[in-house]
């Protein structure tokens, strides 16, 4: 049995899609007109850079690697990590905070709520300019 395909009505129904396929559409036209910035990136100064990289603890960059296909619990996540899960609940929001993770609540099937994690970045680069003499 072969897989589903999207079709051009599932993009109109489906948020996530459309928001997909305009995210692509503005990143395509910048490039398109060679922008100097792109659309949905961020740059930071070097001061908020070396206070991003202070942030991110190995613990805290193997939460991102973990939590990275989306969807995962604090409790799913904290037992890949083999961490306590009030440790990961805290570095989560601490993510959260420095807009890398987004943390939901959810309902969970009879025992009240959890926290769902997911990615809001794909992809983390640096660049370097030099700077004019």
């Amino acid at each position: 049995m072969s897989e589903p395909k999207i079709s051009a009505d599932d993009f109109k129904r489906y948020r996530p899609l459309r928001d997909r396929a305009r995210k692509g559409k503005a990143l395509a036209r910048a490039l398109d007109a060679q922008a100097d910035a792109l659309p949905f990136a961020k740059v930071l100064t070097i001061f908020e850079f070396e206070g991003l990289i202070r942030q991110l603890t190995p613990k805290r960059f193997e939460l991102l690697r973990l939590a990275k296909q989306g969807g995962c619990s604090i409790a799913d996540l904290a037992l890949a990590a083999r961490r306590d899960p009030s440790s990961v609940s805290k570095d989560g929001g601490r993510l959260s905070q420095l807009g890398l993770l987004k943390v939901a609540l959810v309902p969970n099937a009879g025992h009240g709520l959890k926290k769902i994690v997911t990615p809001v970045v794909t992809t983390i680069s640096i660049q370097t300019a030099s700077h004019p003499d």
